[in-house]
């Protein structure tokens, strides 16, 4: 019997579909590319050595399992928010803030880095060229710089998603290009001189096998592109089809170069004095590659600032993207003020959202030490993907049967279980690198326990009746009767409502063996003409009926069957 298709209230606020499936995977490049090569690799290279190598090829291993999970809802629940909502949606309301809370305040301390490694390449790239600039007084001119070009992305972002994509597409196009050119000399240089390229490499673990986990935590934060990608669900064209493919595709680009560029940078760099590269390339920082250039490129540092200039601007624009996305999520959802949820009339933005995240990226730009504050962001993205591959879980357990995928992830459970152990292991070592980057964290999530059980929670649990219309007015009556005799069941039955989504959890299960055993509702009560749905993008749904014809079950324990 054909499914009936209910009808549910939209959201208030809308996000124009404007981007393509190429603009979206352009967006997860430019995330990823910015920090893991430019800004990220010498400090890498100085903590593990030649096994820099090692290190991306096993984040690379170690994403994909994350990453399936995020195609896979991203999918089914391509909205604004991502993540925040999937936790939402299988772990209740406190969690999902803490998610939200977490990847807002991730993404805009990672768009204050690359502002600040912007910051620094230009300063370089400028005195190289012979036009030095004035010092700016109280914050330097590096940070002035890094100040002003988060502003100008800012002013992107609020123009609107196309120029945003647009931009973007620009951008990271032009950074492959002159990493590619980095690439080739490199290679060219190592196949000219092979001896010395393969002595390069010896010994392999300098610092010990541990550092390459720490070096796979520095740089994991370059592997989150795919979480930006998600967070553009609403503002995707044809998002089943597109979210999967952009987030595949953006790995398979960039995670070959991540590999690539490591094997060049070490083993076709000759520093003078007989130093080891990877020393060399650690004691430059973030202008370690784009220095180590000069030694096998023409115009190499010129180049690969310019380079490193596209690359920081571009992960710039990827990750304040998200971080706007995912705040205008969270008041919508009425755990941040309402403000957060308004979008621009004309050029349908969320500038409420973007001016708070903005507000975020140069108070860190001006004020924080980066270093520290960008290893707690690491930390935050990691119990952030912990978090999802548990809700991936939930929900394919308890809603899976209901949902539209787009795509379906291999070897379930197995791919989301390796990806909370390998998160989880990886956040607890980053311990060793920075004990101050936890306690960042821990403070930041002390201050969002803070504000959801301040504000928040009495915002949620004033919303508490389902907003939902219905084709039929007779199905319409009969709903709203079975979900107020729901309330005298209390004792039975828990109704956990949000706006604009409501989920059913049961305290205990039903009597009905049938539903028991299927963990769904009995035959006639799916076929029934009043069964509703959350959303098109399959959220779950109740099927409300007064009492069931096959085993005589109470309306309450027949729904608690269905979850």
């Amino acid at each position: 019997m054909a499914k009936d298709r209910p009808v549910v209230e939209a959201h208030t606020t809308e996000l124009s579909r404007s981007l393509s499936e190429f603009d979206i995977t352009m967006i997860g490049v430019g995330a990823m590319i910015g920090a893991g090569i430019f800004v990220l690799t010498g400090i890498a290279a100085g903590t593990t050595g030649p096994s820099l190598m090692l290190a991306f090829a096993l984040n690379g291993v170690v994403t994909i399992f994350t990453a399936m999970v995020y195609a896979e809802l991203g999918s089914a629940i391509p909205e604004a928010g991502g993540g925040y909502l999937w936790v939402k949606d299988a772990l209740g309301r406190s969690q999902s803030f803490l998610a939200g809370w977490m990847s807002w305040f991730s993404h805009a301390v990672a768009g204050a880095l690359y502002a600040l490694g912007f910051g620094s390449f230009a300063s370089l790239l400028l005195e190289r060229a012979g036009w030095g600039l004035p010092h700016v007084p109280v914050i330097g001119t590096e940070k002035a710089i890094g100040v002003a070009i988060a502003l100008v992305f800012l002013a992107i972002n609020f123009r609107g998603a196309s120029e945003t994509g647009l931009a973007g597409n620009i951008v990271t196009l032009a950074k492959l290009t002159v990493i590619g050119l980095f690439i080739a000399f490199g290679l060219w240089a190592m196949i000219t001189h092979p001896q010395r390229s393969i002595d390069h490499f010896d010994p392999m673990f300098p610092e010990g096998y541990g550092n390459v986990f720490l070096a796979m935590g520095i740089t994991f934060i370059a592997f989150e592109g795919y979480e930006i990608i998600v967070q553009a669900g609403e503002e995707v064209q044809d998002p089943r089809r597109s979210i999967p493919r952009a987030v595949f595709k953006s790995l398979l680009i960039v995670i070959p170069i991540y590999v690539l560029v490591a094997i060049t940078a070490i083993g076709a760099v000759a520093p003078q004095g007989g130093q080891a590269t990877w020393q060399f390339l650690g004691e430059q920082q973030e202008l370690g590659l784009a220095l180590a250039a000069d030694r096998f490129m023409p115009y190499g540092t010129i180049v690969i600032l310019c380079g490193g200039l596209l690359s920081t601007i571009s992960a710039l624009n990827a990750t304040t993207y998200p971080s706007t996305r995912v705040s205008f999520a969270m008041g919508r959802d009425k755990v941040l003020p309402d403000a957060f949820a308004k979008v621009h009339k004309r050029f349908k933005t969320p500038y409420i959202a973007l001016a708070a995240t903005g507000g975020i990226i140069v108070f860190m730009v001006v004020a924080i030490p980066i270093e520290d504050v960008a290893a707690a962001a690491d930390v935050m993205f990691l119990l952030l993907f912990l978090q999802v591959n548990y809700a991936v879980i939930r929900l394919r357990n308890e809603f899976g049967d209901r949902l539209d995928y787009g795509y379906l992830m291999p070897f379930y459970p197995w791919v989301p279980i390796i990806g909370i152990i390998t998160k989880a292991f990886l956040a607890v070592y980053l311990f060793r690198f920075s004990p101050l980057a936890w306690f960042y964290a821990a403070g930041w999530i002390i201050v969002g326990v803070g504000v959801f059980f301040a504000y928040a929670r009495s915002r949620v649990a004033a919303e508490d009746e389902p907003r939902i219309t219905y084709e039929d007015n007779a199905a319409s009556v009969l709903a709203v009767r079975c979900w107020r005799l729901s309330r005298t069941l209390a004792t039975s039955t828990r109704w956990c409502v949000s706006r604009p989504r409501w989920r059913l959890h049961a305290t205990r299960r039903s009597s009905c063996s049938t539903s028991r055993a299927s963990r769904r509702p009995c035959p006639s009560r799916r076929d029934a003409a009043t069964r509703t749905r959350l959303s098109r993008w399959s959220m779950p749904y109740a099927l409300w009926t007064m009492s069931c014809p096959t085993c005589s079950c109470p309306p309450s324990s027949a729904s608690a069957g269905a979850s």
